[in-house]
Parts: C-alpha cells; sequence; structure tokens
C-alpha cells in the first residue's frame, strides 16, 4: 500500500467498511509508517467535531430551489463576448490599409521606371534645330545620330599593363626572414 492509497482508504477504515484483508494491509501500513497514525486521529477529531455542530434549518422549498438555480446556471447561455464588427480593409485597420497602398503604388512606379525601354525616349521626342525666333528655318530630326562613345583616337591604352617594365626587387640585403639560409 502506498501513500495515496491510505489516503483513500482512511474513511472507509474508521467507518469499519474494510474488508478483513484490507484491514490488516491498512494496519501494516500504520506499523510502517508511524506519521500516518498521526493523520488517522486528526480524521477522528475533524468527524468529531463535524458532529457536534448545531442543524441548520432550511426552508422547506430550500432544495427545489437550489435544484432549479442549478439547472439554469448549467443551460444558461454563457457570456460571450460579442465582437463589434471591425472596420478593416482586407484585414487591415484604415491606418495601415492606406500605408500598404502607397508602398504598392510606389513600387509598382519604381519598377515601371526601372524596366522602362530607353528606345522609346529617344524617338518619341523631337530634336528641334535651327532659329527659334525664324520658324521657316526650324527642322525637326527625328533620329539623331547616337553618340559616339569610343574612339580610336587613343594613343596608349590604360589598361595595358605590358608597356611598364618590372623591377626585379631583391629584399634579401634589406629583410631577414625566419628560415633564411643566406645569413
Amino acid at each position: 500500500m502506498n501513500r495515496y492509497q491510505f489516503e483513500d482508504s482512511i474513511s472507509a477504515y474508521l467507518e469499519n467498511d474494510l474488508s478483513l484483508s484490507e484491514r490488516i494491509v491498512f494496519e501494516k501500513y500504520l506499523e510502517v509508517n508511524p506519521e500516518s497514525k498521526v493523520l488517522i486521529e486528526d480524521v477522528r477529531l475533524i468527524i468529531k467535531e463535524a458532529k457536534s455542530l448545531k442543524a441548520i434549518k432550511v426552508s422547506g422549498e430550500f432544495m427545489p430551489n437550489l435544484f432549479k438555480r442549478i439547472e439554469f446556471e448549467k443551460n444558461r447561455p454563457s457570456k460571450k463576448i460579442i465582437e463589434k464588427p471591425s472596420k478593416t480593409l482586407f484585414g487591415f485597420t484604415p491606418l495601415f490599409a492606406s500605408l500598404m497602398t502607397v508602398l504598392i503604388v510606389s513600387f509598382v512606379s519604381v519598377a515601371i521606371n526601372l524596366f522602362q525601354e530607353t528606345n522609346l525616349s529617344n524617338s518619341t521626342i523631337p530634336k528641334f534645330t535651327g532659329d527659334i525666333n525664324n520658324s521657316n528655318n526650324v527642322s525637326i530630326n527625328r533620329n539623331p545620330e547616337p553618340p559616339i562613345l569610343v574612339t580610336n583616337k587613343a594613343s596608349i591604352d590604360s589598361a595595358d599593363t605590358t608597356i611598364y617594365k618590372k623591377n626585379n626587387v631583391r629584399f634579401n640585403k634589406k629583410l631577414q626572414l625566419v628560415k633564411d639560409e643566406n645569413k
């Protein structure tokens, strides 16, 4: 028998409801555990004091009213918090919905500007040449020649590293290395 079984069978022992074999096991547990005897005496004292209490008189309608109240509380709809329908747009509050809209519009406009073709700007914008004041001399050149970015006039290639002579510099006389065998 363990402590939990002992505590469960205390009231049956005091009311003499245990069988002979259960009573023997219970009393062996009492002999092995002296602190359990104190627990038995405490329970006996509580039962004795409970029996000495005055009986409380209630009206004849107390029990039926109590049962009605229990049924009412059991069947009463629970007090659920009824949430007001929130003013949201796709799950966003108005503030965050407006911020999200601004972000999407700016993202789309940046994407359009980044991936826009550059050929459209040259062919659609006319280039005016001539005197603005004299309307007869104005000519519109719709296909201007693109500027030349690379010329053949360069005499020295700045990326050519073979032009400069390499000097083999020896630092043996100026530096001493850890495993230098010459010194």
